[in-house]
């Protein structure tokens, strides 16, 4: 049996980080204009993917969508979470559709399968009960789990089942290797530390002096905090590879809930969503990745890159605690999310 010291491992202290100390515009530049043809593993060269079993949240659309019928188009067998089940369904149709050589269902063999699960990441209940489905259907297996679902920076959002804020809600708090989705506004638009301190002691309160970017893109350096957390604090007991990475800026849903003239704004450099897919093909499966990086906190960009440097300094200290010379933050950001999920667990 497992000793107490194996369910209730150490925390890693953090590795040294040789990234640049200091903001670099390259280093943003080259997320938003990423080389092209550059990406390590996309849909040409990816290896069967037969017998293996994914989660990918949010699969209906964008970048989601564009990942499930990939890994399917290999062979794998893909939980789809999302919360309407005729969006779900008619992407199903749509991939079956797009192999035109494979019979049109949603599960043959030896080709790939696809599955519904209904989730609803702004409700802590809804989660529990598809993480409870999917362990009802599969037996002890999960190779990579995909948080792709979120929302964009929304204004004036409603309030979600548990009183949470929206953002943290549905970008963060509701989540083998587990890919952890950010965002090139974590660099642009967070406060120092990328969280304010005030906001994880009393977010209501602060709440109110916090506009809708902030909130985004804080909600998405909270995805890399969660992952350099997980990854230092259970990951060698697990074995569970946390990673986090932007996967760049994309044609896709997100933009509904967005203010238009910003969409119209970027519009001319929003990518097609398959290269986000791929982003994630490399973050998900790319060998490349190992647990020391995830624990040393690395950061992967478009479309399949560790983070060239330039990253803000304070965002590396977050990752570091208060006893290493850091700020602490992504720690303190972790156990505020445990208290939250604690009664869904």
């Amino acid at each position: 049996m497992p000793s107490k010291s194996d369910l209730n491992p150490p925390r890693v202290p953090h590795p040294p980080n040789t990234q640049i100390q200091q903001n670099d515009l390259a280093s943003i530049w080259t997320q938003f204009f990423p080389p092209r043809n550059g990406a390590p593993i996309t849909e040409a060269n990816l290896a069967s993917q037969a017998g293996k079993v994914f989660i990918v949240t949010g699969a209906s659309s964008g970048l989601g969508y564009e990942l499930t019928r990939i890994l399917y188009g290999a062979g794998a067998t893909v939980y789809m979470l999302t919360w309407s089940r005729a969006h779900a369904h008619a992407a199903m149709d749509r991939i079956a559709a797009f192999y035109a050589d494979r019979p049109a269902d949603h599960c043959h063999a030896p080709g790939g399968c696809l599955e519904f699960i209904p989730m609803d990441l702004t409700d802590l209940a809804s989660v529990r009960a598809a993480a409870n489905a999917f362990l009802a259907r599969v037996s002890g297996r999960l190779d990579v789990l995909f948080n792709n679902a979120g929302i964009a920076a929304t204004a004036n959002p409603p309030a979600t089942a548990q009183g949470t804020e929206y953002h943290f809600t549905a970008n963060s708090l509701g989540a083998v290797r587990v890919v952890w989705p950010a965002s090139v506004l974590v660099e642009m638009m967070t406060p120092p530390g990328g969280i304010r301190a005030s906001f994880l002691q009393d977010p209501n309160t602060v709440i109110t002096d916090m506009d809708a970017n902030e909130l985004y893109s804080a909600s998405k350096a909270a995805n890399w905090f969660s992952a350099s957390e997980f990854a230092r604090r259970t990951g060698r007991a697990t074995g569970v590879l946390h990673i986090a990475g932007n996967p760049g800026n994309y044609l896709t849903n997100i933009w509904r809930d967005t203010s238009s003239w910003l969409f119209w704004l970027l519009w001319s450099i929003l990518r097609n969503p398959v290269h986000g897919a791929e982003t994630y093909l490399f973050m998900g499966l790319s060998p490349a990745v190992t647990a020391d990086d995830a624990a040393a906190g690395r950061y992967v960009v478009p479309d399949g890159r560790w983070y060239p440097g330039g990253m803000r300094e304070d965002l590396l200290l977050a990752l570091r605690s208060v006893d290493e010379g850091g700020s602490g933050r992504a720690a303190a950001y972790f156990d505020w999310c445990e208290e939250r999920v604690k009664g869904f667990l």
